[in-house]
């Protein structure tokens, strides 16, 4: 049987939420580098890291084993500095780490309710309640964006804060949980209403 145009379209955003959620994965154990280098010199100074990770004596040739080595020593370092007294790399880590796990999630769920319509059968309690743990990852970022936001303001004592990307998500991901709330209440309605009409037949 053909597939209709919502079938192939719920399969084309099926694999980009995979690919999405893969490459998620993967950059989760660059984060404490990156937050690290970040904090300590900004932009130039990852570039110039990397370049020099790239070419550390006896790797070379082996990019990506010198480039994990250097992610490893990063991660150590946040740690240590974050016992120095520095906790900014440690903190960034943390924020960073805990958005891209609800991502995860908010991309796992996305996945479980694109299958089942690729299925034929998406009004189920199982899409009411996937989307209802997407909508408490949405407010867990935006929780966690406003308490980094506070924190910034706090120790710049300027507006600058309020100009980064960090102030967009309180906003964005807030209003994404509501949507995927209120989604989640459609499809909950929806999979009561198919109920009982399998029933009454």
């Amino acid at each position: 049987m053909e597939k209709t145009g919502i079938e192939r379209l719920a399969q084309v955003l099926r694999w980009l939420v995979l690919v999405v959620l893969i490459c998620n994965l993967l950059a989760m154990p660059l984060v404490p580098g990156l937050a690290a280098l970040l904090a300590d010199g900004g932009p130039e100074m990852v570039k110039r890291a990397l370049a020099a990770a790239l070419k550390i004596p006896g790797y070379e040739g082996t990019g990506f084993v010198s480039l994990f080595s250097f992610f490893l020593a990063c991660l150590w370092a946040v740690w240590v500095e974050a016992g120095a007294g520095n906790m900014v790399p440690a903190l960034l880590t943390l924020f960073f780490w805990l958005c891209g796990v609800c991502t995860a999630v908010i991309l796992w769920q996305a996945k479980k309710v694109l299958n089942t319509i690729l299925e034929g059968s998406p009004f189920q309690m199982k899409n009411a309640r996937a989307l209802r743990r997407a909508a408490v990852c949405c407010w867990t970022i935006s929780g966690a964006a406003l308490v980094r936001l506070v924190w910034w303001l706090w120790q710049d004592g300027t507006a600058a804060p309020l100009f980064t990307y960090n102030a967009l998500f309180v906003p964005g991901f807030f209003m994404a949980g509501l949507l995927f709330l209120v989604m989640s209440a459609l499809f909950y309605q929806a999979a009561e209403l198919q109920e009982d009409q399998n029933l009454t037949i």
